[in-house]
């Protein structure tokens, strides 16, 4: 038992003093986001090869950009460089005119949000996973974010409404129910920057109303950069980017991609039939 004993406490150890390699910068640039997005030549990857490369565009203040592409094409990768989950391998990437490698990376990160299909959840009360990061967080804050994310109706439909417990991983709620409390998070964290990665591709369209309300309420004043394959998602965005091969080869607004990009076209075949009508519908 001692000898099993010491040999997890050797694996739990190793764990608890790894230390990353990311530089923290812990005496970097610090400031309130504006949101103004750079990729200047960007290009990452590991040693068997770049997964992006040339990769350059602005994104302005408050812009809400789309990008598509296939799968493996790049999409996430690009996102996960902006909090510097990953550094570049080649050019540089800029928010506000500073290099992300500049930033305080706690400053960096804390204005930005980032919500991804698969949310996780703590086993807590609803309360707790909405304030998750501001455990001081005062309860008319909370509920105020979750009435911003469409989440306040079916968390009081509860018996115990913000006292709720979850399971692990959220399994007792759906998985629109989840995204809702991970979009409440995003609101009372106020980021600047707000990026969404395939976030409602498992939701059904009946729930997919009520999240479409929850992030275009989300996308307001913020820089959102938006993954997704949705065509009533995309065409909500001021510009899009359409990736190939980890490298853009097409950028505009939809009804100008439908004619002239074919990748943009092939993206969407499955709604060929639909598309005339849904153009021809108010934004």
């Amino acid at each position: 038992l001692v000898q099993l004993g010491i040999a997890s406490a050797e694996r739990i150890l190793s764990v608890i003093t790894a230390e990353a390699d990311l530089d923290e910068n812990t005496g970097g640039y610090t400031a309130p986001m504006r949101g103004e997005i750079t990729f200047e030549n960007v290009a990452f990857g590991y040693e068997d090869g770049n997964l992006i490369e040339n990769i350059s565009f602005t994104i302005q203040p408050g812009q809400t950009v789309a990008i598509v592409g296939q799968t493996g094409s790049g999409k996430s990768t690009l996102t996960a460089l902006i909090n510097r989950t990953y550094d570049v391998t080649q050019g540089r990437i800029l928010i506000d005119g500073i290099d992300v490698r500049e930033w305080n990376l706690d400053s960096l990160r804390s204005q930005i949000s980032k919500i991804e299909q698969d949310v996780f959840l703590f086993s807590r009360t609803l309360g707790e996973n909405i304030a998750f990061g501001a455990p001081d967080t005062p309860q008319a804050q909370i509920e105020q974010a979750a009435k911003e994310a469409q989440a306040h109706d079916f968390i009081m439909s509860f018996v115990k409404g913000y006292e709720t417990e979850v399971g692990e991983r959220g399994v007792t709620l759906s998985g629109g129910q989840r995204q809702r409390i991970a979009l409440a998070r995003a609101f009372l964290s106020n980021p600047r920057i707000l990026i969404l990665d395939d976030s409602t591709s498992a939701i059904d369209s009946a729930t997919e109303d009520e999240i479409q309300k929850a992030i275009r309420r989300a996308q307001q004043g913020r820089t959102t950069l938006l993954i997704t394959h949705r065509l009533s998602q995309i065409r909500w965005a001021d510009h899009i980017l359409v990736l190939e091969g980890g490298e853009i080869t097409a950028s505009g607004k939809h009804e100008e991609l439908l004619r002239t990009s074919p990748q943009y076209r092939r993206i969407f075949a499955r709604y060929d039939v639909a598309l005339p009508q849904i153009e021809t519908q108010p934004a």
